[in-house]
């Protein structure tokens, strides 16, 4: 006799829920995309206990038929596809016909729905897989879902979930992921009868991001919303300027067609388009919302649909860097007091980083303005463009007082331009900044204009180090090359990426099988053998290995925190800071911050 059992219906039910239903929050996610697919543009959530009691989704989309409750909860009964080619199309974020029905198999399922045909509610029971009879109803629009006492039959599942606290996280955790990608819906969510959330309806993306940002102190000046449409995909991120930023990934978050996905290489072409914006080990926090071409995308690989498959996900992928690289601004921090003006704080500042010695007002004028920060002077930044304040010409029905007008504003403009002429004159020939002195052996304090700025010396010198070594501007070839001491796998490896020091200033040569040092930037000069010794014994990723030989080369020639340095020497380094395009050290840390003579004043009582 053979040793193979067919499974009573009832069991194998419960091994299939299992792999849809782990926790509360997985039965609300599965009534939540219900409700979405429904066309609903209000959901109501309530739990209890956690949601290991009870679980009720209500919402106003357009409900279900009463002959459809009677099929409704069957395993792969479902009305989002009707054959194999819908999977390669798909609109909805449900599809398989497995979550009510793993559902009703755990737990005690309530069903009750308005049919809009017979202008009249009804409703269904499945309780842990019996069906009830179907019954008529009070309700008026909508579906409400209730799910209770989940594995309550099955209590080895049950002592396997959390404290309610943490399910009742989780849960609050899937309605804001939710919310966000769904701005045109309202959301609120009830644990044990209190609100704890509530999301109303948002005319766009950022303005729902907002509502979850704005309770972290991020506000809407330090957010970004950038856009990019392609031929298949379009992508929106709603992302914080660089001065805003977390310890860890958790808040760049995800969505391919309204779905939070976990897809790695997509978190991470994030965090290459901020590149040095932030330094190591910070993250920002980020919404990107990708709405890419169904027949493209593959969902149909993991029951709870986190994962997936994407055809472009390298046009993607490189579109995300590109947007964030071009789109976010560095800020320089900046000293404030708070609305007491007593306290310090720190803030993303509301202008863009500025040419401090050189208010620009004019496109012409930002031409002549050599390097810089670039400035807000007379400039309103919006979201995604820059745009020019210009007062506009009445409307008028008379064609004298027309040309009037018309003059008037040629003579005010041609006293502008010559106003700023001799602005920029006078600029000319006072200096960039005034030296103030050094504080605590560590930071150069310099005046420009009205506001005082506070460099960090060690940044800045390895900053000002690091653009001589990539410009290659004191390159000196050695009259007795260096030979390396390689292994094979090195040796293999320079033989690819000799680049990678080349553009650092050091030159390589292979001779008759063997490596050779034969040119090396001046701050080299007596660290020659722990450059020798570096490149002899690494391999490996590029970014890592130009980060190491930065140190050696960079990091130990430039000034330390706490150097005590004489005024020309601090002098020559604000010169080439107050020069450059971006205050950041080679990795990534604005070494810079500011603070007004208008703020100073307010912070010690001197109001006028």
């Amino acid at each position: 006799m053979g040793i193979i059992n067919r499974l009573p219906e009832k069991l194998s039910s419960r091994i299939a829920a299992g792999e849809v239903i782990e926790r509360p929050e997985s039965i609300l996610r599965e009534l939540i995309d219900n409700s979405i697919d429904a066309g609903a543009d209000e959901i109501v959530i309530e739990i209890e206990n956690g949601g290991i009691d009870r679980v009720r989704v209500r919402d106003n989309g357009k409900g279900i038929k009463e002959d459809d409750l009677a099929v409704i909860a069957n395993r792969h009964a479902t009305s989002k596809i009707k054959n194999e080619n819908d999977l390669d199309n798909l609109h909805t974020l449900g599809f398989r016909g497995e979550a009510l029905y793993s559902i009703s198999s755990v737990t005690k399922l309530t069903l009750t729905s308005f049919d809009s045909d017979q202008k009249r509610g009804f409703s269904i029971v499945i309780d842990n897989g019996e069906r009830s009879e179907i019954g008529k109803a009070a309700i008026n629009t909508g579906t409400i879902a209730d799910a209770e006492n989940l594995f309550m039959d099955i209590p080895a599942r049950r002592q396997f979930l959390k404290k309610p606290s943490t399910e009742a996280n989780a849960c609050r955790a899937l309605v804001t992921s939710r919310a966000l990608a769904n701005p045109g819906i309202s959301f609120k969510f009830y644990s044990d009868g209190a609100l704890k959330l509530n999301f109303d309806k948002a005319s766009g993306l950022k303005e729902r991001v907002m509502m979850y940002y704005r309770p972290l102190s991020i506000e809407s000046a330090d957010v970004m919303h950038l856009s990019a449409k392609a031929e298949d995909y379009s992508i929106d991120i709603i992302a914080t300027q660089s001065l805003v930023k977390r310890s860890d990934r958790k808040e760049i978050r995800i969505y391919v067609n309204s779905r939070p996905v976990e897809e790695y290489s997509l978190v991470q072409a994030v965090t290459y388009g901020y590149g040095e914006l932030l330094p190591g080990g910070s993250f920002p926090y980020a919404c990107v919302f990708i709405n890419d071409n169904p027949e493209l995308v593959d969902f149909n690989i993991h029951p709870a649909k986190k994962e997936v498959k994407i055809r472009n996900i390298n046009d993607i992928h490189h579109s995300i860097v590109v947007m964030l690289r071009d789109g976010i601004e560095r800020k320089i921090p900046e000293i404030k007091p708070d609305t007491t003006g007593n306290l310090f704080e720190n803030t993303a500042g509301r202008n863009p980083s500025y040419t401090p010695w050189q208010q620009i007002k004019t496109d012409s004028d930002r031409a002549k303005v050599p390097g810089g920060f670039r400035s807000g002077g007379g400039i309103k930044v919006s979201e995604n463009a820059v745009q020019y304040a210009y007062s506009s010409r009445p409307q008028d029905n008379s064609w004298i007082e027309k040309a009037k007008e018309i003059r008037r504003e040629r003579e005010e403009r041609q006293a502008e331009r010559e106003k700023q002429a001799l602005k920029m004159e006078e600029n000319a020939e006072k200096p960039l900044f005034r030296y103030v002195g050094q504080a605590f052996n560590l930071f150069l304090i310099a005046e420009v204009d009205d506001t005082l700025y506070f460099v960090d010396q060690h940044a800045a010198h390895e900053r000002i180090i690091y653009d001589e070594l990539i410009s290659k501007k004191n390159v000196q070839p050695l009259m007795v090359p260096i030979e390396l001491d390689t292994e094979d796998d090195v040796s293999s490896f320079l033989d690819a990426n000799a680049g990678i020091y080349s553009r650092l200033g050091i030159e390589l040569e292979k001779r008759d099988g063997r490596w050779y040092i034969t040119s090396l930037p001046s701050v080299a000069r007596d660290i020659e053998k722990e450059v020798a010794a570096f490149i002899s014994l690494n391999t490996g990723d590029e970014k890592e290995l130009e980060s190491n030989i930065f140190a050696i080369l960079a990091c130990r020639p430039a000034i330390k925190a706490g150097d005590r340095i004489d005024r020309y020497s601090a002098e020559a380094i604000l010169e080439k800071v107050f020069r450059m395009k971006e205050p950041a050290c080679p990795h990534g840390r604005t070494f810079l911050i500011k603070m007004s003579e208008k703020d100073l004043r307010m912070m010690v009582g001197r109001t006028n």
